[in-house]
């Protein structure tokens, strides 16, 4: 084994000469890692705009647009538009140029003149709701890429005029309706009834039209029954009749 006092000494002798600074070595840059670094800020900005867009977009559904439909759009929605304009969708704003940086819609909010404010009728909106569509407004009027204009009421089936089907029964001696319910037998493999006899179906007729069994002069009529039925629809009878379940429906 060595002398352990040698090797302190040389290391101390090492230690005691001056030390010589290298000449630093600046590496050549990453492109790879540049790119990524790129690329991840691109996307933390991307992400940051799209979730503060996405925020005004619930904005929107939630609280803007409530208060356009509970104060514009009877005058400016899918069944009038006055001075042609619509507000039920942001496509329509942005197609009647109401909205960004000089917003008339924004001016006619906030006007003090009663002749340019809107709505024209009743209060003016209130100081939050004219807060919240300035926010709306002058972030961008973002809104969903789908959203759907307000149905016109005028096209609800309730509104539509009935149109008679063809059912393509020529018979003229029995009723049209019987066509579709020959059809049905047919692929049930069922035999429909003989036709009641006539006392029979005015006894059925008078009994659900007006609750009433027909008198024997009513029974005795030579009347067509197309004509009995008109006169019984007509009468206060029909309505006395069935007045108690149409009120039972809709919760009298």
């Amino acid at each position: 084994m060595g002398d352990p006092t040698i090797t302190t000494f040389r290391e101390r002798l090492e230690m005691s000469k001056p030390y010589k600074l290298r000449p630093a070595v600046i590496p050549y840059p990453n492109w790879n890692c540049l790119t990524l670094l790129m690329l991840m800020l691109l996307c933390a900005f991307t992400v940051k705009t799209s979730y503060a867009e996405s925020e005004l977009s619930i904005e929107y559904l939630e609280a803007i647009k409530p208060i356009l439909k509970e104060r514009c759009f009877a005058c400016h929605g899918a069944l009038k538009q006055e001075a042609n304009l619509r507000l039920d969708t942001v496509a329509a704003m942005r197609a009647n140029g109401i909205l960004g940086k000089d917003s008339e819609l924004l001016s006619r909010i906030t006007s003090t003149d009663k002749d340019i404010r809107m709505p024209p009728d009743g209060e003016p909106l209130k100081a939050h709701e004219i807060m919240a569509i300035k926010k709306w407004v002058e972030g961008g009027a973002p809104s969903p890429i789908d959203e759907i204009p307000e149905a016109d009421p005028k096209s609800h089936w309730a509104f539509q005029r009935i149109e008679r089907p063809q059912s393509g029964f020529t018979r003229e001696d029995i009723n049209p309706i019987d066509a579709y319910f020959a059809a049905r037998y047919k692929s049930e493999g069922l035999v429909p009834q003989p036709e009641a006899e006539r006392t029979v179906l005015l006894r059925r007729l008078y009994l659900d039209v007006t609750g009433l069994p027909p008198t024997i002069e009513q029974l005795t009529s030579e009347e067509p029954l197309s004509t009995i039925i008109s006169n019984l629809l007509d009468s206060p009878q029909y309505g006395e009749r069935w007045g108690r379940h149409w009120m039972d429906i809709w919760r009298y």
